[in-house]
């Protein structure tokens, strides 16, 4: 008899998630019907709006002259490329993987 009030309780709870889901999911349905910009979640993201709506199909990242590639990349939505300078003065550069916008150039110097 325990065995029944165990899987009674499982398939009650189950339900109660389930119904609530459904309520969810029909309060969703409601507020994008009145306001095409609902979400349940609010995005913290500082993207310009131009940007996020078509980002560009080609991006050309400028690099000093006589540099070579020598590692690249990629994480959490940023490219990180590795540069070697002909004078042996290595460089990283960290892009937005969307934009190809530089966000940080970092120059790697011998400790003196």
């Amino acid at each position: 008899m325990q065995k029944n009030k165990a899987l009674v309780s499982l398939v009650m709870g189950l339900s109660v998630i389930l119904i609530g889901g459904f309520a969810l999911l029909v309060y969703g349905l409601v507020q994008q019907a009145s306001n095409p910009n609902f979400k349940f979640f609010k995005s913290n993201e500082a993207v310009p709006a131009d940007v996020k709506a078509k980002p560009p199909a080609n991006i050309s990242i400028p690099i000093p002259q006589g540099s070579k590639v020598g590692e690249i990349e990629v994480s959490e939505g940023k490219i990180i490329v590795h540069l070697t300078t002909e004078a042996r003065q290595d460089r990283i550069l960290i892009l937005d993987a969307e934009t190809g916008v530089i966000i940080r150039r970092i120059r790697l110097e011998p400790q003196r």
